[in-house]
């Protein structure tokens, strides 16, 4: 006989089980949807340059190029 046995606990409800399964997908897939909206974002502001004045106006380009007091 064991004196320090802890009590088991009951089963949950399938249907509830299957409600919190259904939710947490969802909420899975709409993380997932805002994170691939996030990256396509980021890239069009990465890629967004095209043309003459690109390389002073893009994100990460004119340093060291453009120089306002020349």
């Amino acid at each position: 006989m064991c004196v320090f046995q802890s009590p088991k606990m009951p089963a949950p409800d399938p249907s509830i089980e299957q409600d919190r399964k259904d939710r947490m997908a969802q909420e899975t897939a709409e993380a997932r949807r805002n994170r691939d909206k996030a990256l396509e974002e980021t890239v069009q502001r990465k890629k967004k340059g095209v043309g003459k004045r690109s390389l002073l106006t893009s994100s990460s380009g004119g340093i060291g190029y453009y120089n306002q007091y020349e």
